[in-house]
C-alpha cells in the first residue's frame, strides 16, 4: 500500500522521521520511505488550514491508496486524556460564515452557501469522514468531531460560542482543510490525533506537546504496519 502522511509541523512528525534515519533538509516537505510492506511519503504542510489546502491539493490521487493526517490537537473535555490518540471522523471551518450582532451564522445556514452542487458539507456544515477499515489500531480509538481554526481558541467566551455552536470534541488548524482535499480527491483518510492541551483560558503551563508528540509517533508505525 501506498500512504500519505501529512502533518502540519516537523516536529509534529519528527521522532518518526528520525527512526526511519530521515534527516530534514531546507526547501524540502516531501520524504519518502518504508514501514513495513508500505511505501510512505511523508508532506509537511505548514501550520493552517491555507498551507494544507494548498499541499493536498497539489498531490496526485493515484500516487496513493491512503491519506493519514497525523497531528497533535487540543481537547475541549476532560474526558480524553493529555496523550490520548483520536480518530477525528468530523471537522468544519468553525470560522466560515458571518456575523450578525452577537451571534455567528455557520456557511450552512447563509442562503447563498446552500445550494452549492459541489458542497460536501452536510446540513450541519460539517465533513464526515466515511472511509472504512479493518486496521484494528485505528477502529478501537475514539471517534471525535473536530472544528478547524485559524486562532486557538483560549479566551472564555471565544471557547462557549463554539462549543454552542458546534459542540466539538477536539480543535486544530488544519483538520477540515486536510478532509476537504482527500474528499474531492476520493482518497481515502483518516485524522489521527493525540491530545497536547486543554481548550481552556490560554496557560502554557498546562500543555504537554513533548508528550503528544511522543505518543502519536509511537502508535503511527503500529497503524501503517496493520494496513
Amino acid at each position: 500500500m501506498k500512504i500519505l502522511i501529512v502533518s502540519a509541523t516537523l516536529a509534529e512528525i519528527q521522532p518518526l522521521m528520525n527512526s526511519l534515519g530521515i534527516k530534514a533538509e531546507k526547501q524540502k516537505n516531501a520524504y519518502p520511505a518504508r514501514i513495513a510492506s508500505h511505501e510512505i511519503t511523508i508532506l509537511i504542510t505548514g501550520i493552517g488550514m491555507v498551507a494544507m489546502a494548498y499541499h493536498i491539493g497539489e498531490i496526485n490521487k493515484n500516487d496513493f491508496d491512503m491519506a493519514l493526517n497525523a497531528g497533535i490537537a487540543g481537547s475541549f473535555g476532560k474526558d480524553l486524556a493529555i496523550g490520548e490518540l483520536v480518530n477525528v471522523t468530523s471537522d468544519c471551518f468553525a470560522e466560515l460564515g458571518a456575523d450578525y450582532e452577537d451571534n455567528f451564522i455557520p456557511l450552512n445556514r447563509l442562503d447563498f452557501a446552500k445550494d452549492d452542487p459541489e458542497s460536501v458539507f452536510n446540513t450541519k456544515g460539517e465533513i464526515q469522514n466515511h472511509t472504512k477499515t479493518d486496521n484494528q489500531h485505528i477502529n478501537i480509538l475514539k471517534k471525535v468531531r473536530g472544528i478547524t481554526v485559524n486562532t486557538v481558541s483560549g479566551e472564555q467566551k471565544r471557547i462557549e460560542k463554539v462549543t454552542a455552536l458546534f459542540a466539538p470534541d477536539v480543535e486544530s488548524m488544519e483538520g477540515a482543510a486536510f478532509f476537504y482535499g482527500c474528499q474531492k480527491k476520493s482518497l481515502p483518510y483518516f485524522q489521527l490525533r493525540t491530545i497536547s492541551n486543554y481548550i481552556e483560558p490560554r496557560n502554557l503551563n498546562n500543555w504537554n506537546i513533548p508528550l503528544a508528540i511522543a505518543l502519536l509517533n509511537k502508535k503511527l508505525p503500529e497503524i501503517i504496519t496493520a494496513f
